[in-house]
């Protein structure tokens, strides 16, 4: 259940690095301002989390949609420095958004419950069993999406070349558009399933945004499998070290595991050789 929470948030992140060949280091802060958005629509107008996906989701499209035209298409062509730059600058005006109109107390979505029941000796609950079906379900979906629709098959295009695209009649820069939009509403999904389990404050999504860097090199970049098989690697490594050795170990496992996989198969377990 560990993996799949780290497969669902690198999933936005592993589209937008495949179709554009950036990394939007502000991916987990875009989760944060998710699960806010989900926090006061619960506590305010007692929409379940689960069922306020239907509002992240368009939401965190059009958001994605407006960065990518007014802000990151412009730097494409800059430097490649220039985008790592932006989405620093976005991480810490989020931040700093967040802390000023929410404080940087802790919250909790109180007087949500969530289901716990016994099998086969383990303990499991509703909500995190949610958010795996959903690391799985979008998974499917996204593959479903890139290999059958024509738009998935031009983003497909794209990713592997962008000139051959453009002379085959594809409109690269819509298609980086819709791209990065459905990366930005996964970081919404994202933060809408996570917020039930997790405390929130202004910083939540840093972490989030090293974890989806790592599963996203690790599962191999731009592999919607790779993502979720990454993320499952990354939380079996974490849980067992955590119950076999100590729970401090169980962050240094995991990025010890990360540097040697990366040292014998620099494209990841699950990507390919370019």
């Amino acid at each position: 259940m560990i993996g799949g929470i780290y497969a669902l948030a690198a999933a936005g992140l592993t589209l937008i690095a495949g179709v554009m060949n950036i990394i939007n280091i502000a991916h987990g802060e875009l989760m944060m301002l998710a699960m806010y958005i989900t926090y006061f629509l619960y506590t305010l107008f007692n929409i379940d989390p689960l069922l306020s996906v239907v509002i992240t989701l368009p939401l965190f499209f059009a958001v994605g949609c407006i960065l990518q035209s007014l802000c990151i298409e412009r730097l494409l062509t800059a430097p490649p420095i220039s985008i790592i730059i932006f989405a620093a600058g976005l991480l810490f005006f989020t931040q700093n958004f967040a802390a000023f109109w929410w404080t940087q107390d802790f919250k909790v979505l109180r007087g949500y419950t969530t289901l716990t029941f016994d099998f086969i000796g383990l303990k499991f609950t509703t909500t995190r069993l949610a958010i795996l079906f959903a690391a799985i379900l979008v998974t499917i979906l996204l593959y479903i999406f890139l290999s059958k629709t024509r738009i998935g098959r031009a983003i497909r295009a794209t990713s592997q070349n962008v000139e051959a695209a453009a002379l085959m009649g594809v409109n690269v820069k819509m298609v980086r558009v819709i791209a990065f939009g459905l990366g930005v509403a996964l970081a919404g999904l994202a933060g809408a399933l996570l917020i039930p389990i997790y405390y929130l404050y202004p910083a939540v999504g840093t972490p989030f945004s090293v974890v989806a860097l790592i599963v996203v090199f690790l599962g191999g970049r731009g592999s919607v499998f790779g993502a979720l098989l990454g993320g499952f690697t990354l939380g079996i490594v974490e849980a067992f070290t955590g119950f076999y050795l100590a729970l401090e170990l169980k962050d240094i496992a995991a990025f010890i595991a990360f540097i040697i996989i990366l040292l014998v198969r620099p494209w990841g377990l699950f990507g390919r050789r370019d």
